[in-house]
């Protein structure tokens, strides 16, 4: 700062005092214009800015190291501050302020002593925008908490910017490119997070929790209740409970957001706790089964993808399982419905099965020829004997011949799929059996639908001998598995009842609630069973978020021109609007349990070598230790709560 001359005769009296007074205005002066400068440029963007921005997701993605920036604006802007004090009372001690407004031109003097101090305050605003922008977006929180946003299109646009970013804020925590414009996932990042994810306390993480980016206090110190088993103790990862009996799901979401990816995922996580797993795929892509069973390799478990004998390596199922009561059912499931014209002819195939497995159950297609042929040894007595041999016909065809000519024709198409030393529930073959197949065919159709009444017998045969031991059966599709007189939601409801009892893990995944059933009562069922209800994007979502609850809600009217907030009622509201499931993002889902909801991201699987999904051998290879791919640890930014603009300076 300039020195000027002092004047040659001393300052008296009234002259003093106007100098004293002259000085302490233009201290008051300088030190507001320092202080207030580099608050002009954080203030002015804010006031233009307004509430507008705040519908931008943009507006509400925050930084992990958020409050990091706005420390160290607020400090450089502080000590530029301390120090422009510091040489203000230096100048004013020294006498020089005194010289310096005793000049007859200190007017013209003011701009280029204080100019290049007041640009460079002005500038040092700039750094102050991190922390105004902080202080913004919680105002404008706080405003939509309490519904005092003036425009009500506006209050709804700006909550669903905050649920997407938070969604991109998880996707980007877990290493996932998602695009925000569309919700589709792009790729992944040199640090992505894989399936599973050990969650701390012994249990598997399949998914990551979605959590607001910004809180407000009052939302801080909301009680919101917990999801039992599915959420870890620190509300963060999405994880498989450690006990069988709890994994009870259904899973809803249309094709394309990440279902699979998802279903993979809780597989994995049973592979970690040392559960076998089996699925029935009903999507029907060998692709998908085939990259299944090589991440469940690649983390040194055994695997095997169920198929006909004429693809090499594939594994067959043992239609004969069970006792005989059980070979019996599913040897009627491939009969025609009744339909009252054929019941005399179903009873009688019925009849002749019961009696020709007497001494034992039928364990194969040779084995039911046989006994149907020559069914003496088989028998339980003469009366037995003589009603397998009775004529039916004027032929002289006895009942055992007509049983087996029906049998054989029903059963001759899944032949290819059968074999006695295959893959049953009971005796299962490898720790991951996958079992593609497609509902478009017919036999593969009935094989889907046998499948799904030998799981029903497996449960009742763990009931029975009252086995706990852990199992995970996953049926994706499993509406399209469902044939018959049988309805979807009526399977759904009694597996997932007995499911429990049996000590049994359990996941049926569909596309939507009308795929579970045409019937609204059976539906309802399902849907309203002690399972926890997993859902994602669907265009008919209202069946399924009512069954998350309503919220009382404040909903304000407002004039025409939208500025002034009126009357206000209060209603029930959806806790989770049907607008956000039908704009869900590729990979988010919301769990649904016992009062409880917590949004999450899927975590991606581990990539595989294409080369090996696309071959033909699938034979079970040795255990091998997994490869180093993915980490075994939680990363620093997963492990802690993310950040919801923690930045300590705006508070």
């Amino acid at each position: 700062m300039s020195n000027a001359e002092v004047p040659a005769a001393e300052p008296q009296g009234d002259a003093t005092s106007e100098l004293i007074g002259q000085l302490i205005a233009a201290a008051a002066v300088i030190v507001a214009a320092l202080v207030l400068l580099p608050l002009l440029v954080p203030l002015a963007a804010v006031a233009f800015a307004g509430e507008a921005v705040a519908v931008k997701a943009r507006f509400w993605v925050v930084w992990r190291w958020q409050w990091v920036l706005n420390t160290i604006g607020a400090l450089l802007v502080g000590a530029l501050l301390a120090v422009e004090v510091w040489l203000l009372v230096q100048w004013f001690s020294t006498g020089a302020a005194a010289a310096f407004f005793a000049a007859d031109d200190w007017g013209t003097q003011l701009w280029p002593t204080f100019g290049p101090w007041l640009l460079a305050n002005l500038v040092a605003g700039v750094l102050l925008l991190p922390l105004a922008w902080s202080i913004h977006r919680r105002r404008i929180a706080e405003r939509v908490r309490t519904r005092r946003i003036s425009d009500v299109i506006r209050q709804t646009k700006i909550e669903t910017a905050r649920k997407r970013a938070a969604d991109v804020a998880a996707a980007r925590r877990i290493g996932v490119k998602l695009e925000a414009a569309t919700g589709q996932i792009k790729g992944t990042t040199s640090q992505v997070v894989t399936v599973p994810l050990p969650a701390g306390d012994g249990r598997q993480a399949f998914g990551f929790i979605t959590r607001t980016t910004v809180k407000t206090l009052a939302e801080r110190f909301y009680d919101v209740r917990q999801v039992r088993d599915w959420v870890d103790a620190g509300g963060k990862l999405a994880v498989l409970p450690q006990a069988a009996s709890s994994v009870r799901a259904l899973l809803l979401a249309e094709s394309g957001t990440g279902k699979t990816v998802l279903l993979n995922g809780v597989m994995l996580c049973a592979l970690e706790y040392g559960w076998p797993v089996v699925m029935l795929d009903a999507k029907g892509d060998p692709a998908d089964a085939e990259a299944l069973a090589e991440i469940a390799r690649s983390y040194g478990r055994t695997a095997i993808v169920a198929g006909p004998k004429s693809e090499e390596g594939r594994a067959q199922w043992n239609l004969f399982s069970g006792n005989a009561n059980q070979v019996t059912a599913k040897l009627m499931r491939l009969m025609p419905e009744p339909d009252g014209a054929n019941q005399h002819y179903l009873d009688e195939i019925r009849g002749v099965l019961q009696a020709v497995q007497d001494t034992g159950p039928v364990r194969s297609v040779a084995d039911l020829r046989d006994r149907l042929t020559n069914p003496g040894p088989w028998v339980r007595d003469q009366y037995d004997q003589n009603m397998v041999n009775a004529p039916v016909d004027r032929n002289g065809t006895t009942a055992s011949t007509r049983a087996m000519q029906s049998l054989l024709v029903a059963l001759r198409p899944l032949e290819e799929w059968l074999s006695e030393d295959g893959w049953s529930y009971e005796h299962r073959q490898a720790d991951v059996t996958v079992v593609p197949l497609s509902p478009v065919d017919d036999a593969q159709a009935r094989l889907g639908d046998l499948l799904m009444l030998d799981l029903r017998n497996f449960m009742a045969t763990r009931l029975a001998r009252r086995d706990k031991s852990p199992l995970l059966v996953v049926v994706d599709e499993f509406p399209q598995l469902v044939t018959g007189t049988s309805d979807p939601g009526d399977t759904a409801g009694s597996l997932f009842e007995t499911a429990r009892s049996a000590g049994m893990g359990l996941i049926l995944a569909a596309q939507s609630p009308a795929g579970v059933s045409n019937d609204e009562v059976r539906r309802r069922r399902a849907l309203t069973s002690g399972a926890a209800l997993i859902f994602g994007r669907s265009k008919d979502p209202e069946d399924v978020v009512k069954y998350a609850g309503t919220v009382m809600q404040m909903e304000a009217s407002g004039a025409a021109g939208g500025e002034q907030l009126n009357s206000a009622r209060a209603q029930h509201t959806y806790v989770i609007p049907p607008q956000d499931v039908r704009e869900a993002t590729d990979g988010a889902f919301w769990i649904v349990q016992a009062g409880a909801i917590a949004p999450f991201r899927a975590l991606p699987n581990r990539t595989v070598d294409p080369s090996k999904i696309a071959g033909t051998t699938d034979t079970p290879p040795a255990p091998a230790p997994a490869p180093e791919a993915g980490p075994a640890e939680p990363p620093a930014d997963v492990d802690q709560e993310p950040t919801p603009v923690d930045e300590t300076m705006s508070k």
